[in-house]
């Protein structure tokens, strides 16, 4: 079978890359006989494509849709239609006579922020539900308690979670520059998506939905921006993640490797460059470029000739877990708590806004350095259990689901 995999193929955010290779290498060794065909998602989401009857017609000459593990329900203003990524008219969803998968899909979106066009979203999201040849599937990142949550409805008997697909991202054997031989490589994601929502703290939080009644929330974003030490917390951390560094050298030689994965990455990183000591710019810091999505296997190479990860991004975390290279997750959003406490990774964990993080931060790179062994072994066996969930959900419901509808 031949199915249209629809994914950020032309991404900016190497994190696509990840979740389209995991996908890909686990589906063919689990399906050998099941194809997939790459169409770019995110060019319909700028415009340059349409969802549209076009659409519909590539999806039926082929043997179906598979929608990638991607973040699909993040309730942007311009989603009038589906209130979904898929801004396909409701009335040309049932003009697909194809199976459609929803693969592992994921949200966006953060605690009293608005979800725009959540009405269109509700219709869409029943009738995804009540059509027999559509199958939903979403990351084990915390999405299906939010879907009933924001739903007001109870989906476990219909919405099937799996294991996040990064985790199973396909390297290629590369040399890089990097790398220091006589150091230990600790690679560090900075993540300033969306730093509004993940630094303010509890009084957005209370003032949010108040103020959303009667101004756009680009402008409240603005106006919240331009309050004196709104951003304390993103503060506090970056000096917290300077101080615990600056232990951890005074121990061992270090060598720290800056990996943003998107644009918003820089200006977290620039930030955090000046809070550490003089000389760690100077002889203990090294960044990496960015890359595509196709550039993934490079990239993730990286991670797994690590010593040490420092995760503040999914997709930094997720892929380091499945390359074995241990792993401290910088946590700031429940998806990344959701998806440890489903993986039974929860140690490996720490609130970046834990008032004692300096000291368990460098309590954690210790362990982790200095019995990178017993570490590695944990993560081998954690990824393990997680792939057996992946197969049986391919062979026992994705298999029998596409030769229903073939």
């Amino acid at each position: 079978m031949r199915l249209i995999h629809l994914a950020n193929f032309n991404s900016t955010n190497v994190g696509n890359g990840a979740l389209i290779s995991g996908t890909e290498e686990s589906i063919s060794n689990d399906i050998p006989s099941l194809y997939l065909l790459p169409e770019s998602w995110d060019d319909y989401t700028f415009g340059l494509k349409k969802f549209d009857e076009n659409f519909v017609k590539m999806v039926n000459v082929s043997d179906g849709l598979l929608i990638g593990a991607a973040v699909t329900f993040n309730g942007q203003k311009y989603q009038t239609k589906t209130g979904t990524r898929i801004e396909l008219p409701l009335d040309l969803w049932d003009k697909i006579i194809k199976p459609v998968i929803f693969y592992g899909v994921s949200f966006r979106h953060w605690k009293n922020q608005k979800y725009n066009n959540l009405n269109a979203f509700r219709k869409t999201f029943g009738l995804i539900l009540n059509k027999e040849n559509f199958l939903i599937s979403v990351r084990n990142d915390g999405t299906l308690e939010w879907l009933e949550k924001i739903l007001d409805r109870k989906l476990s008997e219909k919405v099937y979670v799996i294991p996040d697909p990064a985790i199973y991202v396909k390297t290629e054997d590369r040399s890089h520059p990097e790398i220091h031989k006589d150091k230990k490589n600790i690679i560090l994601s900075l993540n300033n998506e969306d730093e509004v929502y993940r630094f303010s703290g509890r009084n957005r939080e209370l003032l949010w939905p108040l103020m959303s009644f009667w101004i756009p929330e680009k402008s409240m974003c603005k106006i919240w921006r331009s309050i004196p030490g709104w951003d304390r917390k993103r503060t506090v951390f970056l000096k917290n993640l300077s101080g615990a560094l600056e232990m951890l050298s005074k121990e061992m030689d270090i060598n720290v490797i800056l990996a943003p994965h998107y644009f918003d990455d820089f200006k977290i990183i620039s930030r955090f460059i000046p809070m550490t000591p003089l000389r760690f710019p100077h002889q203990v810091l090294i960044s990496t470029g960015m890359a595509r999505a196709n550039q993934s296997s490079y990239f993730y190479d990286l991670y797994k000739k690590a010593d040490l990860s420092l995760s503040m991004r999914v997709h930094s975390m997720s892929p380091s877990i499945g390359l074995g290279t241990p792993t401290i997750a910088l946590t700031s959003q429940s998806r990344m708590t959701e998806f440890l406490k489903d993986s039974g990774l929860e140690t490996i964990g720490l609130d970046i806004f834990d008032e004692l993080l300096a000291n368990k931060l460098y309590e954690k790179m210790k362990y982790n350095l200095d019995s990178s062994d017993i570490a590695r072994q944990n993560l081998v066996n954690t990824v393990s259990r997680l792939r057996a969930r992946t197969k049986n959900f391919h062979i026992d419901v994705l298999l029998p689901f596409l030769k229903r509808h073939k």
